[in-house]
């Protein structure tokens, strides 16, 4: 009996340490199975937090490349050929495509020859991106592309805004621990201001403007009698071809054109004028052509021949034709052919009485 009794005792103290045995698993399964749940959960966080820190990185060395361009395209505007070269690496290469500067240039010397050419050709020049420049990530470096708008100034024709309208790839490769422009395509094309500006007149309107404005300043002068501010529109080779009347013939240069309308003056105590209608300008480059239907009033001097003069009409078909010179910025009379018919005053006037000349007004 006794020894079936500590048999039983034995078989319960095995029980209670397979039970004991099998709550030891059961919760270090569950504090293992928390620990890795913890722990998996804190890596996705990391790994969270690492794919921020990748981007933000991402985003701030790509801001590095965009500065440097659009440097580059301030110190293009600023025309400073110095800061513009401290850009590139010494093996850079710079293709141009379009206008007069067209090719490959290799090596910090050639390109710093274009850029001067180019900083040459305009007195002043302003820049925009059209839309935002982009930036790629590529295997050696950077790419900026950018469509970009250069206002320009030619130092030839300063009055002549345009635009260049320009499309950049610059290609940024890490050198001597800095980023340095490698290769550049500048791909231009010029543009009327209209293009770009709805609404802003075209090149040719204003041209048109210009010469048609300096017409009427020469008719002005002539109205006002002023022989030296006339003959200031002639080009010193400057031809006067005069057709009816007493001054008739053809006079050549300043000094010949002033004494011309010096006589002209000379024969009358006052000028008034009109056109008959708006005159007509034509452009052909740097050369325009305006023609005024005109008719002058004049009040003769009185003279042994003609002591009681009264008014009449100069009837004027006038051509003008201007040359445009780039370095006064102003269009200048080459040649002016001046066809004049003398009529009664009544013949523009119906019913008008012919005023005589008053020797004490």
């Amino acid at each position: 009996m006794l020894s079936s009794h500590l048999y039983c005792l034995a078989m319960d103290a095995k029980i209670v340490a397979a039970i004991v045995v099998i709550v030891v698993l059961v919760a270090s399964t569950g504090y293992l199975a928390f620990a890795y749940g913890t722990a998996s959960s804190k890596l996705s966080s990391d790994q969270s937090t690492l794919s921020q820190l990748e981007t933000q990185l991402s985003s701030a060395q790509s801001q590095v490349p965009l500065a440097l361009a659009m440097s580059h395209w301030n110190n293009i505007a600023i025309e400073n050929v110095t800061s513009i070269m401290q850009e590139y690496a010494p093996n850079a290469t710079l293709h141009w495509v379009g206008g007069p500067l067209t090719g490959t240039y290799t090596g910090t010397s050639q390109i710093s020859s274009t850029w001067t050419k180019f900083t040459n050709l305009y007195e002043a020049v302003f820049w925009y991106a059209i839309t935002p420049p982009t930036v790629v990530k590529t295997s050696s470096g950077y790419t900026v592309m950018a469509p970009l708008q250069f206002v320009v100034t030619p130092a030839s024709d300063p009055i002549h805004t345009y635009i260049l309208n320009v499309t950049e790839t610059l290609d940024y490769q890490p050198v001597n621990g800095e980023y340095m422009l490698v290769n550049e395509v500048w791909m231009v094309k010029p543009l009327d201001l209209s293009v770009a500006l709805a609404g802003y007149p075209t090149s040719q309107a204003l041209q048109t403007q210009m010469v048609l404005a300096q017409a009427y300043a020469h008719w002005n002068a002539i109205g006002i009698e002023n022989a030296s501010l006339i003959t200031s529109e002639y080009q010193s080779n400057a031809v006067l071809m005069w057709v009816g009347g007493p001054l008739t013939g053809n006079y050549t240069g300043t000094t010949s054109i002033n004494q011309t309308w010096t006589r002209f003056s000379n024969l009358y105590v006052y000028v008034v004028w009109y056109a008959i209608m708006p005159p007509t300008v034509t452009l052909s480059g740097t050369k325009a052509t305006v023609v005024g239907y005109l008719q002058f009033v004049v009040f003769p001097f009185p003279t042994s021949s003609n002591p009681t003069p009264h008014s009449y009409v100069l009837n004027v078909t006038d051509t003008l034709t201007y040359q445009y010179q780039p370095s006064m910025a102003t269009w200048m009379l080459s040649q002016e052919v001046w066809m004049v018919h003398p009529i009664p005053i009544s013949d523009v006037a119906p019913g008008y009485t012919a005023s005589y000349y008053n020797s004490t007004a």
